[in-house]
């Protein structure tokens, strides 16, 4: 009897270890197909979906910017944390029948090629001040930050603040929340990177972030023009792009940390959009995060004795971007900047010119 369930339980470790070395092989070759699947891959979308603008060089590496419509003054588009410049698709076109507007690509984010470099504002702004002297694109600025990003732009007019005409911040991340976060049972600033979102670049190495975006999952481009969703998700599958996402949050709490720190901006121009909504949570969580998300936006307006708050009741902190007629919103009040500014240094050169006449 003892026997032969000695035998029974060898014949078993026997079968028990032929599986895992079998799965093992399998598992090795399935990622090593991936692995190289997603190589061609990401070679097919950088053919089919070649650079918009141009590429200019700044450290070192290959930076994306593009620019359409003309005027005195030039709107730089600075995205949040995760966007390129391709999450201004509806936004950009509105206000180029105004101004001459340009989006771009932070270091690692579509078209241009990661850094080494912490990934926090001093070093964004500096990079975005960099890029515009290159390109050959003077001053003066109106810059427009989408959630992170109204920090990076808060720090350029801070460090270059002759070249800034205004600035307009949307949902903008403000500092104070390294120290309210609890008021809403978030966790600190320091662990706000989703889980799921460091296992992301693991997924596309092997193609199979590929797979997650097919099933609709993720999809931060949901809503943009469907030629953008595409390009924007042919990115999305990509390491280098993902990792930069979980590069970008680990410098959040550095960000907001700057920035808290940086003097008034006197009278500058300042235009602060904030979202009225926060969508997937129950009405009174919703009701709790909106109220104390509002608190958090007012604390922008003594940032200038010339600041504004607009509410756009209907809006979240992404269909801001996504939504056509909540982006339109937006492109309103980049615009009015636009014109009142333009309207002022017109004046003001008129002026000048009376001045000097006789």
């Amino acid at each position: 009897m003892a026997t032969n369930i000695l035998t029974l339980l060898r014949t078993i470790g026997r079968w028990t270890s032929r599986t895992i070395k079998t799965g093992l092989v399998l598992l090795t070759a399935l990622l090593l197909t991936g692995s190289i699947y997603q190589h061609f891959a990401v070679k097919a979308d950088l053919e089919k979906y070649p650079a918009p603008g141009q590429m200019v060089e700044v450290d070192g590496h290959p930076f994306h910017i593009d620019c359409t419509g003309s005027g005195p003054l030039t709107v730089i588009l600075e995205g949040g944390a995760g966007a390129s410049s391709l999450a201004w698709a509806w936004i950009q076109p509105e206000v180029a029948k105004s101004a001459k507007v340009c989006s771009y690509d932070r270091a690692g984010y579509s078209w241009s090629a990661p850094s080494e470099l912490p990934m926090d504002a001093i070093n964004t702004s500096r990079q975005l001040h960099s890029l515009l002297s290159a390109a050959n694109l003077p001053g003066p600025y109106i810059l427009v930050g989408h959630s992170i990003g109204g920090a990076y732009v808060r720090m350029f007019a801070a460090n270059y603040s002759q070249d800034v005409a205004g600035l307009v911040l949307v949902d903008a991340t403000n500092p104070s929340v390294l120290e309210t976060y609890a008021e809403v049972d978030l966790p600190k600033v320091e662990d706000w990177t989703p889980p799921t979102v460091q296992v992301f670049p693991y997924l596309a190495s092997v193609g199979a972030m590929r797979a997650v975006l097919g099933l609709g999952l993720f999809n931060l481009a949901a809503g943009l023009p469907a030629d953008t969703e595409a390009t924007a998700n042919a990115f999305l599958s990509q390491t280098d792009y993902l990792k930069t996402v979980v590069w970008e949050y680990r410098f959040l709490p550095d960000t907001l940390k700057q920035i808290r720190s940086l003097k008034p901006l006197n009278d500058l121009p300042v235009a602060i959009i904030v979202a009225g909504q926060f969508t997937g949570l129950d009405a009174e969580t919703a009701a709790k995060f909106i109220n104390w998300h509002q608190k958090q936006q007012r604390n922008w307006l003594d940032l200038s004795k010339n600041s504004s708050l607009r509410t756009i009741e209907e809006a979240d902190h992404i269909s801001l971007m996504t939504n056509h007629r909540h982006a339109h919103e937006v492109a309103k009040t980049i615009i009015e900047m636009v014109k009142n500014e333009g309207l002022k240094r017109m004046r003001s050169t008129t002026l000048l010119i009376k001045s000097y006449s006789f």
